[in-house]
């Protein structure tokens, strides 16, 4: 099984509060080719968020995706890992932005979320 690194849930907007620390973002791409390295698409605050990827894409990739990376000094993300969701083969396109912008907020302002009791 692969190692979990742990990174904060954002919106565009909150990108720029974690410059070079891991953010994990969603975003909503018109279309990005194959082979291209680098994509950009919509936050689910409808900010414009570009993607500089760490390898080639493989495939074609549009739709709502979760990007795993790093955010860049200028606000960018450098993408080290891209998550797309199908549901029996068919991408899905429903996507709650309302509540996933609600506990991003949420997550911003609340210093721990799920504690640990040892």
């Amino acid at each position: 099984m692969g190692h979990f690194e742990p990174r904060e849930i954002v919106n565009g907007s909150l990108l720029k509060r974690h410059i070079d620390k891991p953010v994990s973002i969603h975003l909503k791409v018109e279309e990005a080719a194959n082979g291209c390295k680098s994509l950009s698409g919509k936050s689910t605050d409808g900010m414009d968020v570009l993607v500089h990827l760490s390898e080639p894409l493989n495939g074609k990739c549009s739709g709502w995706v979760e990007v795993i990376g790093v955010v860049d000094a200028q606000g960018s993300v450098r993408g080290k890992e891209i998550v797309t969701y199908f549901n029996n083969g068919d991408k899905v396109e429903d996507f709650d932005v309302d509540g996933h912008n609600m506990m991003c907020t949420f997550l911003s302002v609340c210093k721990d979320p799920f504690p640990c009791e040892g």
